[in-house]
């Protein structure tokens, strides 16, 4: 019966990119909403000569002598502690306005809420503690083995365009206007690389379906590649009509702040004629420090347990890189990150009881005003926290 189900699925996609066609791709009807997140090209530099004129012109004399910046990692259930710190941010007051947040898978979730400020801390806190495993997927069965996903994600699809209202956009699109910047990225599969999409240009752009592309690239940026399925989207080159596919953004980085390279300081000279204070904070979701735990010996037990040692690794190494991006800039730079202390264990992905717990830990950790740290760990072995 598998062996007759998979023949159905061959998976081909006969609109698929070719890859001469890269460059020069853009989704229907919207422009430049995106760069590759791992080179600057001309446009790129462009793009953040125009976010700066907007700073230049938004009359906010604080905004052009400082800015701060909040990059949010991926993390799954874990995002229940950067949504939590947010919250005793706030609660705490001294929780800045931030000119760019960045978001990758469940930091994608937050980005839009943690951009907008305080008044969204209740979403945050629902989101985080209210939906479990039950309202977020369903397990597809014997169809998940030979389709293209194990699981159905289309509960958190009605979740997330349940919060991400008219209201929501029009907001966001307001404070891009200003100049200010709420990225997420995704992994573009066929090419094998990051892209980072300006979720506030998608939101101010007039377009009727925008709602529908922001929830497909927060869904994008999510979707675990296997485990949910992968977001085709509808792009244009030379006036032919494409695919792409687009996952999970931690398959190329836990956690991220702008393409490396990319000259903010030039462009503050260029368009504010000084330069400016900067402050960068990153919310790592998870520990640093390895986890011990017997795996299990099982294709999925072993393949969850690596995947989990190879993301540990990853998001540290992310934190050093921005880290030294941040020195670079003369940026002060911060990060947090679950305290070994946090014991409780989950029993399933989106354990409800877990991730209130962490929560209300982030909330505990964020009121503290201790939880910042300043220099990464050179292992995850070697962390203090």
């Amino acid at each position: 019966m598998l062996l007759a189900l998979a023949a159905c699925n061959t998976g081909e996609r006969p609109r698929a990119l070719p890859m001469d066609e890269l460059a020069t791709a853009e989704v229907v009807n919207y422009g430049t909403i995106r760069f590759w997140g791992d080179t600057v090209a001309d446009t790129t530099s462009r793009y953040l000569d125009n976010q700066y004129r907007q700073i230049a012109a938004s009359g906010c004399r604080e905004c052009q002598n400082s800015a701060t910046f909040l990059a949010i990692s991926g993390g799954s259930g874990d995002g229940a502690y950067g949504a939590g710190f947010l919250t005793g941010w706030t609660a705490r007051g001294d929780r800045p306005v931030f000119e760019v947040v960045t978001g990758v898978s469940t930091g994608s979730l937050i980005a839009p809420f943690a951009f907008l400020g305080s008044k969204y801390d209740g979403p945050l806190r629902e989101i985080y503690t209210r939906f479990g495993d039950d309202q977020l997927y369903r397990n597809k069965g014997v169809f998940g083995l030979v389709g293209e996903s194990l699981y159905d994600n289309t509960p958190l699809r009605l979740i997330v365009e349940r919060y991400a209202t008219d209201t929501l956009l029009d907001e966001i699109a307001a404070e891009h206007r200003k100049g200010r910047r709420l990225l997420v990225q995704s992994t573009n599969l066929d090419a094998q690389r990051p892209v980072i999409w300006d979720m506030g240009s998608i939101a101010a752009s007039g377009q009727p379906d925008r709602k529908k592309l922001f929830v497909d690239i927060l869904l994008a940026s999510a979707s675990i590649p296997a485990i949910f399925p992968a977001v085709r989207l509808n792009v244009t080159s030379n006036g032919r009509v494409y695919d792409e596919l687009h996952v999970d953004g931690g398959v190329t980085s836990q956690i991220f702040f702008a393409p490396p390279g990319l000259d903010l300081k030039g462009a503050a000279r260029r368009n504010l004629g000084h330069q400016r204070k900067l402050s960068l904070y990153v919310i790592r979701n998870g520990k640093l420090k390895p986890d011990y735990q017997a795996s299990v010996q099982t294709v999925a037990g072993l393949a969850t347990r690596s995947i989990a040692t190879l993301v540990k690794y990853q998001a540290l190494a992310n934190i050093w890189a921005i880290s030294a991006a941040a020195e670079r800039l003369g940026a002060r730079f911060s990060f947090t990150a679950i305290p070994e202390s946090f014991d409780e264990k989950q029993r399933s992905d989106f354990d409800t009881r877990y991730m209130t717990s962490l929560f209300d830990l982030g909330v505990e950790q964020a009121l503290r005003g201790k939880a910042w740290e300043t220099e990464p760990p050179l292992s995850p072995t070697l962390s203090m926290r």
